[in-house]
């Protein structure tokens, strides 16, 4: 029986390096307009491989795509080979990436495509903004230390966990805030998810009010000018997960966003509430084919109770 092999997708990134009396700079951009990590500082240049092209011709052609400058192929020094993915299932957030480092090229680097870049910034190597796209800071670390090419990975040791408080008929919320004050819930919740990175809804957040002391709030919001102290911003799934990169994950709701990360989570952190309340907003079926109850710990009137994927 002959089976497909499993596809991952290949990108080039170019990090434009020139010396300067306090150290050697490098040239990133400022996303914006584009679905994907938009207000992040990224390399100069980079995309995908287009089939039937190599990757010394993917950067080429992005180089003058985006920064209109002219590179050849010997120019371009490895870096890093960085292999990605993310808890979530779906094969393409299985990435293959390939950094250089370009120290010549003809032309004046400018931003090529307006609309998918903000701004071009000269940034000292070794101090370079705290907000770079995560997996592209690891290979520009790896540049820093002038090592040799190096091989990464990101997010195969990260783990999902769903945390929620269930009533008997599926209610979580009623779009406002929690229809129920249950102390040992809190306490619960607190040494669940200490340590790790929370990832919610804007709504989620806004019931909350702050972001939570020991671990880091990730926040999905379509709004690409909404910010928060303590908070770091995703506009999807996908970017909240690169964000996480290899740590314990608690999702922690709302309702669409458990409902979007069920299928991909290895475990659910259940407080089983005994009240029916009317609530807009439930929480996905728990499918027993598909999670079994691996502990139970009663209390008056709630339990807590832990799922793990069969």
């Amino acid at each position: 029986m002959t089976q497909q092999r499993f596809a991952v997708v290949p990108s080039v990134y170019m990090a434009l390096r020139r010396p300067s009396p306090d150290g050697d700079e490098v040239l990133l951009q400022l996303r914006r307009g584009t679905p994907y990590m938009d207000g992040w500082w990224a390399c100069g240049a980079a995309g995908h491989v287009e089939q039937g092209e190599s990757v010394h011709a993917a950067a080429v052609r992005e180089a003058r795509e985006e920064l209109g400058i002219t590179i050849i192929a010997e120019a371009l020094r490895p870096i890093a080979t960085l292999h990605r993915t993310c808890a979530l299932d779906d094969p393409v957030e299985e990435r293959m990436d390939l950094f250089f480092a370009v120290h010549d090229w003809e032309g004046e680097p400018t931003i090529a495509e307006p609309d998918k870049a903000a701004e071009l910034r000269w940034w000292p190597l070794r101090e370079l903004p705290d907000n770079v796209v995560p997996h592209e800071a690891q290979a520009l670390k790896a540049l820093a230390s002038n090592a040799d090419p190096a091989v990464l990975s990101r997010g195969f040791d990260q783990t999902l966990t769903l945390v929620a408080a269930v009533a008997r008929n599926g209610v979580i919320g009623d779009r406002s805030g929690l229809l129920w004050h249950i102390p040992e819930d809190l306490a619960h919740f607190k040494r669940a998810t200490t340590g790790g990175a929370m990832v919610m809804g804007r709504r989620t957040f806004d019931s909350i009010g702050k972001a939570l002391p020991g671990r880091t709030s990730i926040v999905v919001t379509r709004d690409a000018d909404w910010r928060a102290d303590g908070v770091v911003v995703a506009h999807n799934l996908a970017e909240a997960l690169l964000i996480a990169g290899d740590a314990e994950v608690y999702v922690i709701g709302g309702g669409e966003i458990y409902a979007q990360t069920i299928h991909s989570a290895q475990c659910l952190d259940i407080t089983e509430v005994d009240q029916s309340p009317d609530g807009s907003v439930g929480f996905p079926s728990i499918d027993p084919a598909v999670w079994a109850e691996t502990q139970r710990e009663p209390h008056d009137g709630f339990s807590f109770v832990t799922y793990e994927r069969c």
